[in-house]
């Protein structure tokens, strides 16, 4: 039968404090390990043209708010977020992974979410567009010399717009940004394995 013990009253309880001390130790690694994981939510334009640096800001600042809407409904569930969002004059693709990969480390994300609202002329559409990747080598115990990697990607949510004058001025990136997270959302819960595409035309929401 168990008792209470009482180290100073109670024979036999000298044991007792060392292993009430490993106990609380232990709850208190369990406590750490339950919070949910880090996600960095990474965006990044697209359709650079170094003479057109009003069209280059036009991207930079759609994608800025795109992104930052995608964290809201992330947050709002309880998720730890954290953004990153490169210009779109930074095409040094390498260096751009190794920024990502720099910040994923420092942060310990082990989820990528990333972000991208571009034109593509060639199919005369504007695509937005969401994509989980997990994080590998950031959970765990760690080889010496031991590198995190970005894994194949779990999930990709994308919507499609006519690529017109008028059409692309209404697309609000915020409202889409949040509607498309809080679509997802389901998708980045930690302890999530689903994998799946989601692709489809739409209506772009006004303004």
């Amino acid at each position: 039968m168990w008792r209470h013990c009482n180290v100073g009253t109670v024979p036999g309880c000298q044991g007792a404090r060392p292993w009430r001390a490993l106990a609380v130790t232990a709850l208190a690694l369990l406590a750490g390990t339950a919070a949910p994981a880090c996600v960095l939510v990474f965006g990044q334009g697209r359709n650079y043209d170094p003479d057109q640096p009003e069209r280059n800001q036009y991207w930079d600042t759609a994608n800025g708010r795109f992104n930052l809407a995608v964290r809201e409904p992330l947050v709002a569930a309880g998720q730890d977020v954290a953004n990153m969002v490169l210009p779109v004059a930074a095409t040094d693709v390498p260096a751009n992974l190794k920024r990502l990969m720099a910040e994923v480390k420092r942060l310990g994300c082990t989820r990528v979410l990333e972000t991208a609202l571009f034109a593509d002329p060639a199919a005369g559409v504007v695509i937005a567009r969401l994509r989980l990747y997990p994080v590998m080598g950031i959970a765990g115990p760690q080889a010496a010399g031991s590198h995190p990697r970005i894994g194949a990607v779990a999930y990709t949510l994308q919507r499609e717009f006519p690529l017109r004058g008028s059409a692309l001025d209404r697309v609000d990136s915020e409202l889409l940004g949040r509607a498309m997270a809080a679509e997802a959302l389901p998708m980045l819960a930690p302890s999530s394995d689903a994998r799946g595409v989601v692709s489809a035309p739409s209506a772009a929401p006004a303004r």
